[in-house]
Order: structure tokens, then C-alpha cells, then sequence
């Protein structure tokens, strides 16, 4: 009788995790799986594929600015987008490839006299959903 319950017990178990994949085996780690910025800083330059003199506020002097992006989890090859609005319009969008499964990437604005004044980068998916804003000012 024992036997027969326990074989019962697990014939059910296997019929569930067949029939319901998220309760666990059926499941594809990349469906879960969530592209996650783990850091977004603006910076002077990018030295050795990292950001270098992070800040908030940049001299005209320097003539170029980095937004730096890093991710850490990256389930699939897909695109994010840095949008550079100057005073709430945008001046520039560019589209950037991340690959899997940990991907960095960077894009630069050359400096004008014009500048400056309150800059932003947001950051966006493939999709346009917002990840992160980063807010800087150009000054003399």
C-alpha cells in the first residue's frame, strides 16, 4: 500500500512539473532572465574600457563628455539607446549592442561653446522602456 501511494505521489509530481514549466524544469533560463544595468555614470573619458573622472559637472575646456553603461546581466543579444537632451530637447540618439553575458558600452558628446548649460542621457531597452536618467551640467 505504501509502495503504491508513493508511486502515485510521484507520477503526480511528474504529471504537475510537465504540465506547469515555471513550477521549475520545463523553464528556459533566458525567458527569466532580465537585462540589468548595474552602472551608468557620465565621465570625462573612457580609459581601459571603464569610466574615468566620473562627476556631474563638466568643464567646456574638456571638449567631449562619456556616458558609460555597464550590464551584468544580459540574457540575449538586443540594443539599448542613449538619448542627450540639452535643455529638454533631444540632440542626439544612439543605439548601442549588448551581448551576453555581461556587456559594457559607452557613447561621447563633443563639447561646443553652445553646450552649455543642463544636459541628461536617459538610457532605454530595445523597446524604449526607461532604465535610468543621468543629469549633468557643462559649465565655463
Amino acid at each position: 500500500m505504501k509502495d503504491t501511494i508513493q508511486k502515485l505521489g510521484l507520477i503526480l509530481l511528474i504529471v504537475v512539473v510537465m504540465t506547469q514549466p515555471e513550477a521549475g524544469w520545463g523553464q528556459d533560463a533566458k525567458a527569466s532572465a532580465k537585462l540589468t544595468l548595474v552602472r551608468a555614470v557620465m565621465c570625462e573619458t573612457i580609459q581601459e574600457y571603464a569610466p574615468a573622472n566620473p562627476a556631474v559637472i563638466f568643464s567646456i575646456k574638456l571638449g567631449r563628455v562619456s556616458c558609460f553603461t555597464e550590464f551584468d546581466q544580459v540574457p540575449e543579444k538586443t540594443y539599448i539607446h542613449h538619448k542627450w537632451y540639452h535643455y529638454d530637447h533631444l540632440i542626439t540618439e544612439k543605439q548601442l549592442t549588448i551581448n551576453p553575458p555581461r556587456w559594457s558600452s559607452f557613447t561621447s558628446m563633443q563639447l561646443r561653446d553652445a553646450d552649455k548649460g543642463p544636459w541628461r542621457v536617459e538610457v532605454t531597452d530595445e523597446n524604449d522602456k526607461h532604465m535610468h536618467t543621468l543629469r549633468f551640467s557643462i559649465t565655463d
